[in-house]
């Protein structure tokens, strides 16, 4: 039981906090993504990524498990949680985001993404290219989030459905908890790699959004 809440045996405490942090800012990013949907009928983050990121998030909630201990758990079940409301909103109001023509297939498709990543993500986890707390898988699909986030941004820079908030939110998130892998696991340099990455775009995303703070405010 000494290590059943926080497993201060492999991980130290300064990793604990800095993850935890993370998983913070990640549960306000998806609130806000949900505020969003809930104010303006959009689905604040891109669809193309949100198969990957529900696939996940069942995978290490349910299917495999992460060594940092109970409380880390907890948080990794409060990601999925808020992930079903926004697959639902997704099969809801995600034709938004694809051109007219399309939209009369863009449930059949974002369901098979589900489906997909899962398959992947599955064999990816069982075989043993993942690390103990899914990060390598995780930083790879955060590298697609936020180039799809920002390539959905570009297309509508002034729909108030994406959260200046969420963004701030998802990059400190991955932030943080790419902090506490780097920290632990100095020699993975596909983690650091994917770190550097996905911050550049970040960036860049942050930077166009807050010169549409005038159009859009503060979501």
């Amino acid at each position: 039981m000494e290590n059943y809440w926080l497993n201060t045996s492999t991980y130290s405490n300064t990793e604990l906090i800095l993850f935890g942090i993370g998983a913070f800012f990640w549960i306000l990013c998806y609130i806000f993504v949900i505020r969003g949907i809930i104010k303006y009928k959009f689905v604040g983050i891109s669809a193309s990524v949100v198969g990957a990121n529900i696939a996940w998030e069942f995978l290490w909630a349910f299917v495999y498990r992460q060594d940092m201990g109970q409380v880390i758990q907890i948080g990794y079940y409060g990601w999925f949680a808020l992930d079903v409301f926004i697959v639902y909103s997704m099969f809801r109001y995600g034709y938004k985001q694809v051109l007219p023509q399309n939209q009369k297939y863009f449930k059949l498709f974002f369901g098979y993404s589900i489906l997909a990543w899962l398959v992947i993500l599955y064999f990816f986890i069982k075989d043993g290219y993942d690390n103990a707390i899914g990060a390598n898988s995780a930083y790879a699909i955060q590298l697609l989030i936020s180039a799809s986030c920002l390539g959905m941004m570009l297309r509508a820079p002034l729909e108030k459905g994406i959260s200046y908030i969420a963004a701030w939110s998802r990059m400190l998130g991955s932030l943080f908890c790419g902090i506490m892998c780097i920290i632990h696991w100095p020699g993975n340099h596909w983690i650091l790699g994917m770190v550097i990455l996905y911050m550049a775009i970040d960036i860049f995303y942050i930077c166009l959004a807050t010169k549409n703070l005038k159009h859009t405010g503060l979501t």
